[in-house]
Order: C-alpha cells, then sequence, then structure tokens
C-alpha cells in the first residue's frame, strides 16, 4: 500500500486516477478503512448541491436511470439515514446554510413572499451562514439557482451575502415578466380538467409555461441551465485562483415536471388522454382520488417524476465532469443532498404535506465526495441531518465552527473517527413533528393531538398505526419531540 501511495502518505489526486479512478480507486482505498483515514480530512474548496425533491429509494435503483449520481455515490460515502430536521423548502436550506436547528419552528413570523407556512422565513443578517466566515476568510462564494423562493425578495438580502450569486429564472412562483402569454390550448395539454378549474393551481401551471416558453433545446430547460451556470462559476473561480464555496440549488426534479420527451421515452407514456400533467396536483399535494388521477393517470405522473430526475441527473453528470477535469478537482469535497422526497401514489397521496411525513418524503440522499476519495463507495448509518452540512464544511476547509453552530462536523467519519452518538432524530413540518428511532416512527401534529406511530421493522411502508397498541411508545416518543424543543411545550401555530 506505502508503494501505492507513493513517497508521502497522500494519494494524490493525479495517482488516484493513474491507479483508475472509480472501482480501482474505491479498491486501493478500501478494506483497510482506507490509506488515508486517521488523517485530518483537508480540502481547499467546496461544492454543496442541492437537488430539490429527491427521493433516495430512487437512486441506484431499477426504478430510474440516474447513472451520473450512481457513479457519484461510488466514488463518496452515502448517509442511508440522512434526514432533515425542518422540512421543506426554505426550512431545511435555513438549517443547510447556518448550522443551527430550527427544530420546532419557535418564533416564526410570517414573511410577506413566502409561504405562510411555519418556518419559511428569512435568514436573519445577525445569523451567519457558513459562506459568511469563508468570504471573511477570503473565500470567493457563489449560490448558482433556480429556486423561487429564494429568488423571491425576501430573500434578495441574502443572495447579496454571496461574493458572485447566479440566478436563473423560470421555476414558479416566477418573478418578472414571463416570455409570452400561454394559450387555452396549450394550457389544457398541460392541465388535468380538475386543476384547471382551481384558479391557484391554473395560474401556476400558466405562470410556468409562460416563463418557459420558445425552449429551442434541451440546454434551455432549467436544471440544464443551472448546471451550465454552475460549471462557467466553478471555471471562473478556477482562473481567479482564490479558494471558493460554491452552492448550487437546484429547483428540479420538483413539480412542475415537464422533462424533455427523450427522457420521458426511457420510461413509458407521460400522457393521460392526451394531456402531459406536469403539475398533477394542487400544490403541495392531496388524496389522488381529488385531482382524478387514476391508477393509469399516476403511471404518467411517475414517468414524468423519473424523466425530470434523469435530466437532472444528465446535467449533475457534466458539471461534475468539468469539475473533475479542472485544475481544482484534487482540493475540492462535493456534498450532494436533497431536502425532502414526495409521494407518488404511496397511502394513497400525491406530491407532500406536513402530516404525510412518512419515508417517501423524509428519506432523502446525503452524498460526500472527499477529495483524496476516502471512504469511495461504503455507507454509513449515522444520523445525519441539514445543520451539519455547514460544520462539515468548515471543519474540511480547516476554519473553525462557531459554538452557535449545533450541527456535527461528518468529516470525522472520513478520518476513521466517530460523531457524537445520534440514537434517535426529531422534525419539524409545517404544524406538524416526528421523532423516532431505529425501529419506530411517531407522527403527529405538534400540540399532540394526533399522534400516529409505526412499526417500521414490522411495517417498513409505514401504513398501520399502532398507536393504541403501544402507549408506552407514543409517551416515549414525545418526550423526546418535548426535549429536542428545549423541554417547552411546543409553539401553537393556530
Amino acid at each position: 500500500m506505502s508503494g501505492a501511495l507513493g513517497g508521502g502518505g497522500e494519494l494524490t489526486r493525479r495517482r488516484f486516477l493513474e491507479l483508475g479512478g472509480g472501482a480501482a480507486g474505491a479498491a486501493l482505498l478500501g478494506p483497510a478503512g482506507d490509506a488515508l483515514l486517521g488523517a485530518t480530512p483537508r480540502a481547499k474548496n467546496v461544492v454543496v448541491v442541492v437537488l430539490d425533491n429527491v427521493r433516495a429509494d430512487y437512486l441506484a435503483s431499477r426504478r430510474v436511470r440516474t447513472p451520473n449520481l450512481d457513479t457519484f455515490a461510488r466514488e463518496s460515502l452515502s448517509f442511508t439515514r440522512y434526514r432533515p430536521e425542518a422540512f421543506p423548502t426554505i426550512p431545511a436550506r435555513r438549517t443547510i446554510m447556518t448550522g443551527r436547528r430550527i427544530y420546532p419552528f419557535r418564533g416564526w413570523d410570517p414573511t410577506p413572499g413566502l409561504p405562510q407556512e411555519p418556518g419559511w422565513q428569512p435568514i436573519a443578517r445577525s445569523v451567519p451562514v457558513f459562506t459568511d466566515l469563508l468570504e471573511r476568510a477570503g473565500y470567493r462564494t457563489g449560490y448558482v439557482t433556480d429556486n423561487p423562493h429564494i429568488l423571491s425578495g425576501a430573500y434578495d438580502p441574502f443572495r447579496a451575502r454571496f461574493t458572485h450569486p447566479v440566478t436563473v429564472k423560470g421555476q414558479v412562483p416566477f418573478r418578472g415578466k414571463p416570455r409570452d402569454r400561454t394559450s387555452r390550448a396549450r394550457l389544457e395539454r398541460h392541465a388535468l380538467p380538475p386543476l384547471l378549474r382551481d384558479k391557484t393551481t391554473r395560474r401556476r401551471i400558466e405562470e410556468f409555461l409562460n416563463a418557459n416558453f420558445g425552449r429551442d433545446s434541451e440546454e434551455d430547460y432549467l436544471a440544464p441551465r443551472v448546471f451550465t451556470a454552475a460549471s462557467r462559476w466553478v471555471a471562473e473561480a478556477a482562473a481567479s485562483q482564490r479558494p471558493f464555496a460554491l452552492v448550487v440549488d437546484s429547483f428540479d426534479p420538483h413539480e412542475p415536471w415537464d422533462p424533455p420527451d427523450r427522457y420521458l421515452r426511457m420510461y413509458g407514456k407521460g400522457r393521460f388522454r392526451g394531456i402531459k400533467p406536469i403539475q398533477p396536483f394542487f400544490p403541495p399535494g392531496g388524496r389522488i382520488e381529488r385531482f382524478g388521477l387514476t391508477p393509469t393517470a399516476m403511471r404518467s405522473v411517475r414517468n414524468l417524476y423519473k424523466a425530470e430526475l434523469t435530466m437532472v441527473d444528465a446535467w449533475f453528470g457534466r458539471f461534475l465532469a468539468g469539475l473533475d477535469r479542472s485544475a481544482v478537482a484534487g482540493d475540492t469535497v462535493v456534498m450532494v443532498l436533497s431536502d425532502h422526497g414526495v409521494l407518488l401514489g404511496e397511502h394513497g397521496q400525491v406530491g407532500k404535506a406536513p402530516s404525510q411525513m412518512y419515508r417517501e418524503v423524509t428519506d432523502v440522499p446525503l452524498i460526500i465526495r472527499d477529495p483524496q476519495r476516502r471512504r469511495a463507495g461504503r455507507s454509513t448509518a449515522y444520523r445525519a441531518s441539514t445543520h451539519d452540512i455547514a460544520p462539515t464544511a468548515l471543519s474540511y476547509l480547516g476554519r473553525p465552527v462557531p459554538d452557535a453552530m449545533d450541527g456535527v462536523d461528518l468529516s470525522l467519519l472520513f478520518a476513521g473517527k466517530r460523531p457524537p452518538r445520534r440514537e434517535t432524530f426529531t422534525s419539524s413540518y409545517g404544524a406538524y413533528v416526528s421523532a423516532g428511532d431505529d425501529r419506530w416512527l411517531l407522527i403527529s401534529d405538534n400540540q399532540g393531538k394526533d399522534k400516529r406511530l409505526f412499526d417500521t421493522r414490522r411495517d417498513p411502508g409505514e401504513h398501520r398505526d399502532v398507536a393504541a397498541q403501544h402507549p408506552e411508545v407514543v409517551r416515549r416518543l414525545w418526550r423526546l419531540v418535548l426535549r429536542d424543543a428545549g423541554g417547552k411545550r411546543l409553539p401553537n401555530f393556530n
């Protein structure tokens, strides 16, 4: 092994590639805990890629083609029990960027321009995000995104905190003047009749079609535009010879699902009765019967989601290939994660909702690639969460982690060390909470009036509520809910 590593104890990027990268490199760094374990992980740069709405069970499976994310996972450490501590979009990003828990949304104040739901609010200027700390240390910082909530007026001050932010418009709610006005005939080709009768959903579909009118090629779609912009950003950062921290926040594969036909053909029909239902439910979701979604229609909906995810994978792959060809590749740690998943017919539901914190919504990917490929192709059952991303990034870059960040430094795992134990979890989504351990899952409104308990060992699909049969487990997990909320009653949002 020492001969393979060369005279020093460090595997260089060039030597890694000479050894074949990928599987060969993973084998080299394999059974002994990787020859580099024990050394403190270090990088000069960090890239955090946030993919909205990605279910963990759809990756590395036969359900959907994601060859680039699959390859990335073979080069990385995958977290099989990663679970955001706050849902959905904006609450998750608040914890990702600040390294702080915001469960159970105590002190939430409704913000104009954002959904009027607990947890949805800007990051206060007095609360540092990890990129602030890096900028003060001389880093070039960036946030490349088409996320419509990050592009809202409420988040203008947040984007201004980066030295080089990049915005990609086209998602909804759309801010600005759209490209065109959609005809009724075009609208009817993209929306099921029950959704056209709902003014809010109809307006959402119209807005999306207007904002994305006139696309000439796949490069004009939103995920391709985001990752192309991110590739340019990395090239400019490499040329500047400054260390950098980049967040790439792709709203796809969030609905509306409107993938190019070449991806849709991989899975079959994406149309139902001649309609391509790009927004097949009233946001954020509900029972499938409410939207007129038959089993045949749901197959089309799932195909649209799969095709959208495959498109995201393809353009993530192009971005990663460009990064790996660059001079900064061997000095850059890359993290890929999601904020929430989506129900696609499970539990009779489509979309997501606070009361439906089932695994399809909560179990999402977190994959971290070490610059030296430590732990490549491995997985860990450590209960990582969104508030661990900021301290991990800072630690990798050799920067101090502020005491106010209560997340865990996951880079310890790449040094063969153990982070603090986490045997349980708690999460917030709107006015609901969840708590659990290796066996049990509790879902409840945050006032404790609607408690449901699932035995995930005997019922991995989380279908049978056994709260009445196990009141002692319910009481134990509810005590956990209160403990993690500071031992106080949870805020009443009603």
